[in-house]
């Protein structure tokens, strides 16, 4: 059979969605080349209907509520182990119509994904409030209820209020009706939206830190008690943002 296309005029055609009589046609074609576009085409394609699978089982916690006109609230928090810096909780309303579908737990995605994600989720959400509870804050409190009190003030920062919570595994001290489920990141939609924006938030924060703390490594270790940290910890003392209550620190009485 002779061949109607270029493989180039093929790879263009096949970044898009072809139509089944053009795939039946190049399955014809015996060119090597065809034959191996074929293949990354239908690989791509089965990722794709994985991810959109995968999406809407994700969404079967926000639906009921989408579909009553309701606005629900995905809330995650990030940083409750550090060592140094607060916990930083988001809140996050979707609307119903997102395209949202690679949104995941954030400590399964890389860092380019995550921010990909992160800008996503900022042009689609119909409203975000990102809270943090500082390191005095958890001293006070004990990091739970600290995060529980954080989490409170990233809800009512929200410019919306939100009919339902969904929330991972805690219980937020607010007067709204909320879904507590555990590891819920990876469950629903709009607390893996949350996840991804508290743990970009805290990150950059971090990255700041870092720059007035250079020794600690905290652009690399985000404030948690990696080996490097913890022999600054030693040599150079305690900073501002160390969390007292929390073993090594507790010990270490030199100021930074």
């Amino acid at each position: 059979m002779k061949n109607k296309y270029t493989i180039s005029e093929i790879r263009t055609f096949l970044k898009q969605d072809a139509k089944p009589e053009l795939l039946d046609e190049l399955a014809q074609d015996t060119r090597i080349g065809v034959k191996k576009l074929l293949e990354q085409y239908f690989k791509r394609q089965k990722r794709t209907t994985e991810l959109m699978e995968k999406f809407h089982h994700k969404e079967f916690l926000e639906k009921p509520f989408w579909d009553q006109n309701l606005a629900v609230a995905g809330v995650d928090e990030v940083g409750r182990g550090p060592l140094a810096g607060p916990v930083v909780t988001a809140a996050v309303i979707l609307p119903p119509d997102n395209t949202l579908y690679e949104v995941d737990d954030s400590k399964k995605l890389s860092i380019t994904k995550r921010n990909e994600l992160y800008k996503k989720i900022c042009e689609q959400a119909v409203d975000i409030s990102v809270a943090l509870g500082s390191p005095k804050l958890i001293d006070q409190e004990n990091i739970y209820h600290a995060t529980e009190l954080t989490m409170r003030d990233s809800i009512k920062n929200l410019y919306l209020r939100p009919d339902h919570i969904l929330v991972d595994a805690m219980t937020i001290p607010v007067d709204i009706r909320q879904t507590k489920l555990i590891k819920g990141d990876s469950k629903s939609l709009s607390i893996g939206a949350a996840s991804i924006v508290a743990k970009v938030a805290r990150d950059r924060l971090m990255t700041m830190y870092s720059k007035i703390y250079p020794e600690f490594d905290f652009e690399d270790n985000d404030g948690y008690g990696t080996k490097k940290h913890l022999t600054a910890l030693d040599k150079f003392g305690r900073t501002r943002i160390h969390r007292l209550s929390f073993s090594p620190v507790r010990k270490i009485t030199k100021l930074y």
